[in-house]
């Protein structure tokens, strides 16, 4: 009956979704906001390779007026433009395509007048595309991408496809120029392999064209002191700006400062800074006269598509990004993707410059158009920012991959142990009458493992304050100081508690840490080892996959360990007469007769305090605003679900069956997924700029754009295998499984065993096992969340094993 049910549960609300999905296809088909006008304006996007936040430095900017007159009063940005292999090229190109994508170090932009090989670029994209000649003809000062092919090619597997921006803006009948470039020599005098015309691949159209442009030898000028022996025409640059277009958009590149640093090594470093002060006064005059210049319908956007060399080796990847309009009065771009304060991503730039035009950004990109927020001192609040960014990007090879190779070694130890005082046991009056030695060690290693997650959220307060007062490398040094001591210290507590009591503060104390961060806006988690970096992008917001596992794991612990401790001693009433007796297979092989212990119904009101934390904690995953964590409320759902099941549904659903198992596991999955499109489906345009990842993707597949979900599920699992390879946490994952299967395979029937004297951490070990699996299965970075999770089934049982063999 109850299978029935569930059944007809699942198909109610597989029903009502399908019902939404075709009303949300309905009014997708009728949105009156694609035919807005476009705005008759002009852009102008300045493109500055090789800049980061070092040259915007008050000491820097002293000697450069007009740009910090920009940094004043403009609103201002740190956008995180990493690629696969931070490429200039590539950056390009996912600017173009409002995703990320590769770029092709062959596959660049010419003037149809210019020649290739001998053949005139005009030639060549007839003969690739073929239909060029036919429809329209291409003037001399087009600019074109003859390998457009091959460009297209290398993203198939992209949402949209290459040139997405630039086809917009062609429909919508914008004006497209490119001005500028980053060649290494004049057109003449160098190799191919020299030049660097990836700039247009930002605006070309989906046939690898661009009305109008400039490059190479048209905008620089010889310069025999310079490097490469050339500089930028800025005379020529400026004359051809004041030719712009209304509606139209204008990019220009300035190469001299990418040209520097890409002939750094033959300078010292004196002629270094000259020639560099040099090249940032030049550019700095010919954007006081772009300022000077602009109309009121004008808008202006200056980025950097590539840091220089110095601020790579700092790791201070994010890049400046400024947009100025001649009323500007100083504001810090607000990104709804990332949700924080001044930074952003290149998808957000993407779709702000539609949004320039009034055109409306496509279901399915991942930019959401970018807003300002009023405030002064922007520039020196995003450079301390970026400071404690740096440096949690720089611990992380510090601090958590040996933490990854202390979790291993303390599992494999710990093992090693427990198989010792086995062995020893076996020699009569070995161990009779001393203590076990190194006892306490072991047991404080294996208690680390369960603390070091929430010292390593409560770290992310510290890391601000420190970084502003001692600098980055000063608060490296005192985090990890302050990690293994708190560590250490918290552990050594837990070791002289009964265990059971050590599992309920371990377990709840982390739910309950994690669970108010995400809460309060997860800040400590923004700033934590084991949280999110910005400089990696993969998340900004939210719950992340490794403090998922973490809250997961340790709440359906310390719930178990309460239980275990409360109501999981109790012996049934007799039966036949007598007490209940079982075979049970020990040591060697040996049968033993054991007492059966029973298990004491839970009260009601300890129930629905479990199951509210329960609900609370997966809501708080799947809400837009809090977790943000769609395969974390899933995986929620399931492990949170057989708890609940093993512990409070009676005792049919204590030993699951196949049918009666998937009955559950759907009907669980049927609610996360419920949960998630109620909380992360939204129809107003306001609460659409708040969505997460989550609503897009269900806005998405309600417009019936199924071919984006199966992008997305595609990149997921892309992203796993990855990780299977190459991430260190599928090594804990292994390593705790194999101490897993040790523990309960020898000797046998040990499982059995603790059955029925651990009922409840054994319905605990069950769920969290089974929600490890929906982790893995359920997120793109499930190693992660499941490598974390599983910890917390590990090391419990390791704990176990040690206390019985103390014991005996």
């Amino acid at each position: 009956m109850k299978l029935k049910i569930a059944g007809i549960f699942v198909g109610i609300l597989t029903l009502l979704l399908e019902l939404s999905t075709s009303a949300e296809g309905i009014e997708a088909g009728i949105d009156q906001s694609i035919h807005n006008e476009v705005k008759s304006k002009h852009v102008t996007v300045v493109s500055i390779p090789g800049l980061s936040f070092i040259e915007l430095r008050p000491d820097q900017l002293v000697e450069l007026p007009h740009l910090r007159k920009l940094t004043e009063l403009s609103a201002v940005g740190a956008m995180n433009i990493r690629t696969s292999s931070r490429t200039l090229r590539d950056v390009y190109v996912s600017l173009g395509a409002g995703a990320p994508s590769v770029g092709i170090a062959e596959v660049q932009a010419f003037a149809a007048k210019e020649t290739k090989q001998g053949t005139r670029i005009s030639e060549l994209m007839n003969r690739y595309i073929g239909h060029y000649g036919e429809n329209k003809p291409i003037e001399a000062d087009s600019v074109l991408v003859p390998d457009i092919t091959m460009l297209q090619r290398a993203n198939e597997n992209q949402g949209y496809g290459t040139g997405t921006l630039g086809e917009l803006l062609k429909e919508y009948g914008v004006f497209r120029a490119v001005l500028g470039s980053s060649d290494l020599g004049k057109r003449t005098g160098i190799e191919e392999k020299k030049l660097r015309r990836y700039s247009p691949l930002m605006l070309i159209d989906s046939d690898g064209f661009v009305d109008k442009g400039a490059l190479g030898d048209d905008v620089i000028t010889v310069a025999v002191d310079r490097p490469y022996g050339i500089s930028t025409n800025y005379a020529q640059l400026r004359s051809l700006w004041k030719k712009r277009m209304l509606p139209g958009i204008t990019l220009i590149e300035l190469g001299d400062l990418y040209r520097l640093y890409m002939d750094q090594e033959h300078y010292n470093e004196e002629r270094f800074t000259q020639l560099k002060g040099q090249v940032l006064r030049e550019m700095d005059q010919w954007i006081g006269q772009v300022m000077t210049g602009m109309k009121e319908e004008e808008s202006l956007w200056i980025f950097s598509p590539e840091v220089n060399s110095e601020a790579a080796r700092a790791k201070a990847y994010l890049t400046p990004i400024l947009h100025y309009t001649t009323d500007s009065r100083g504001a810090i771009l607000v990104s709804e993707s990332t949700r924080r304060q001044g930074v952003v991503t290149a998808q957000d730039f993407t779709s702000s410059l539609l949004k320039e035009f009034n055109i409306p950004v496509p279901i399915g990109l991942m930019g959401i158009p970018l807003s300002y927020m009023g405030k002064n001192d922007v520039l020196a609040e995003l450079v301390r920012e970026q400071s404690s960014m740096q440096m949690i990007y720089r611990s992380r090879p510090l601090m958590l991959y040996p933490f990854v190779t202390y979790e291993m070694l303390a599992l494999l130890l710990s093992l090693m142990y427990g198989l010792w005082i086995k062995k020893k046991q076996a020699d009569p009056g070995y161990l009779e009458g001393r203590a076990v030695p190194w006892r306490r060690s072991v047991r404080t290693l294996l208690f680390s493992l369960l603390t070091a997650p929430a010292v390593m959220l409560l770290m992310g307060w510290l890391v601000v304050p420190l970084t502003t007062k001692i600098g980055i490398e000063g608060t490296m040094r005192a985090l990890i100081a302050i990690f293994i001591v708190c560590t250490l210290l918290i552990s050594a507590v837990m070791e002289k508690c009964r265990l059971s009591t050590a599992m309920i503060w371990l377990g709840l104390g982390n739910a309950l840490i994690i669970t108010l961060d995400g809460s309060t806006g997860a800040h400590a988690m923004k700033y934590s080892i084991l949280g999110y970096d910005p400089m990696i992008g993969a998340r900004y917001y939210g719950i992340g996959n490794e403090y998922m596992g973490v809250l997961i794991g340790a709440l359906v612990l310390g719930v178990t360990a309460a239980l275990q401790r409360s109501h999981g001693g109790v012996e049934p009433a007799l039966r036949g007469g007598g007490l209940g007796i079982e075979p049970l297979l020990v040591g060697s092989g040996k049968i033993e007769a054991s007492p059966r212990l029973g298990v004491a119904a839970v009260s009601p009101a300890a129930a629905l305090l479990a199951c509210g934390a329960f609900l609370l904690v997966t809501a708080c995953l799947a809400a837009p605003s809090l977790g943000a964590n769609a395969g974390g409320a899933l995986c929620a759902a399931v492990a949170f679900g057989v708890a609940g099941a093993h512990c409070f549904a009676g005792e049919r659903w204590r030993e699951l069956r196949l049918g009666r198992g998937a009955a559950l596991l759907s009907a669980l999955l049927a609610l996360g997924l419920g949960a998630l499109w109620l909380l992360n489906s939204a129809d107003s345009p306001a609460a659409f700029a708040r969505e997460s990842h989550v609503g897009r993707a269900f806005h998405a597949l309600h417009a019936g754009h199924f071919d984006q979900i199966g992008l997305l599920i595609e990149r997921k699992l892309r992203m796993n295998v990855h990780l299977l390879r190459a991430s260190a946490w599928s090594k804990v994952l292994i390593t705790s499984l194999f101490v897993m299967a040790v523990l309960v395979l020898r000797p046998r029937g040990r499982f059995r065993l603790w059955q029925h004297k651990y009922p409840y951490w054994m319905y605990g070990f069950s769920a969290n096992m089974v929600g490890a699996i929906a982790a893995l299965l359920l997120n793109d970075s499930g190693i992660v969340a499941a490598a974390t999770l599983i910890i917390f089934v590990a090391v419990p049982m390791q704990l176990l094993r040690l206390q019985e063999l103390e014991a005996s």
